[in-house]
């Protein structure tokens, strides 16, 4: 029987460790809040503990594992295996990781961004199985987007395909992590839709959202209120318009099966994928969309988990097809 691998995510909000069976079966996981405060060798530790914490519970030790997956929220230089950088996380510029957990753990070790280990989860176990040209966009604390083309990742010349957070849909709109204004990031990320939200209670103030201090106002409050309130509902249906736009930018250049939309906020379905849809449908070529899909994320919660195990089982190979 083939020897199960072990997933590591690193992302803005949570880290997470798990021993993946190769038919995407989660046999132990365990999740902790990211300490946003620790140095990248402390976030290591971190996440070497936890991955031992659920290797007792699995039907494995360590030299049962036959490799390791990285899953890591930003831009990565694959070949090299290091961190290129972390908008939401600070000191990750340049960090050799897939040397250091390596090392450690004396196995191989694949690392990549976490949207494009997303995708390749979803076209190994997920919404896009079985398809070979997919669209994966990440909806959380940020945005990024992993392309499946031709049944591998694409990276691009140096490794920064699928940025697609900082495609610019709102010119002169807010601010966003990278510096620059109007990014989809800034518009339709978790954090921009409860800043959305909190602006919008000086004219709204019989919404809902008023009874919850605008300090704790997350994405997740707008979503749960946007059924039964107006303002709630406008801030969703913006946020999706604008993912909408992003994705039908996308679309027209390459063409894909599928679409598949994970991460946080994606959990709040059609009130953000139905704005996306209608855009998309009114702004992307009618040739490229006769048969297009766009579909939540089948993994989630643990999209990224499951896409650091798919990177372990397919290798080394750039293409990434396992």
């Amino acid at each position: 029987m083939p020897r199960p691998v072990l997933a590591l995510d690193i992302g803005g909000t949570k880290l997470t460790a798990g021993v993946i069976a190769h038919q995407g079966e989660v046999v132990a996981h365990c999740a902790r809040p990211t300490d946003a405060g620790a140095s990248p060798p402390e976030m290591l530790e971190t996440l070497l503990e936890m991955a031992e914490e659920v290797l007792p519970r699995a039907p494995a030790e360590w030299n049962g594992l036959s490799a390791i997956g990285i899953s890591f929220g930003g831009p990565v230089d694959f070949a090299r295996g290091r961190t290129i950088t972390c908008h939401h996380l600070a000191g990750w510029e340049g960090i050799p990781l897939r040397e250091l957990v390596a090392e450690r753990a004396g196995l191989p070790v694949v690392m990549d961004n976490d949207a494009n280990a997303a995708a390749l989860g979803e076209t190994v176990f997920g919404a896009a199985k079985g398809c070979r040209h997919v669209l994966y966009l990440t909806v959380s604390t940020g945005i990024g987007a992993g392309l499946i083309l031709d049944g591998g990742v694409y990276r691009g010349a140096d490794s920064m395909a699928g940025e697609m957070g900082h495609m610019v849909v709102a010119p002169g709109g807010p601010v966003c992590t990278c510096g620059r204004r109007g990014c989809l990031e800034a518009v339709a990320a978790g954090p921009a839709i409860a800043a959305a939200a909190r602006e919008g209670l000086a004219h709204h103030p019989e919404s809902v959202l008023a009874a919850t201090p605008p300090g704790e106002i997350t994405a997740r409050h707008v979503a749960e209120a946007a059924e039964s309130d107006a303002l709630a509902a406008r801030v969703m249906a913006q946020a999706g318009e604008y993912l909408g736009m992003g994705i039908a930018c996308a679309v027209n250049l390459i063409n894909p099966e599928v679409v598949v939309v994970g991460g946080g906020v994606s959990r709040s379905g059609d009130l953000l994928l139905g704005p996306a849809r209608e855009a998309v449908a009114g702004l992307a070529a009618a040739e490229s969309t006769r048969h297009l899909r766009i579909v939540p994320g089948a993994l989630e919660p643990l999209g990224a988990l499951l896409g650091a195990a798919a990177l372990a089982l397919a290798g080394s190979d750039p293409a990434g097809s396992p």
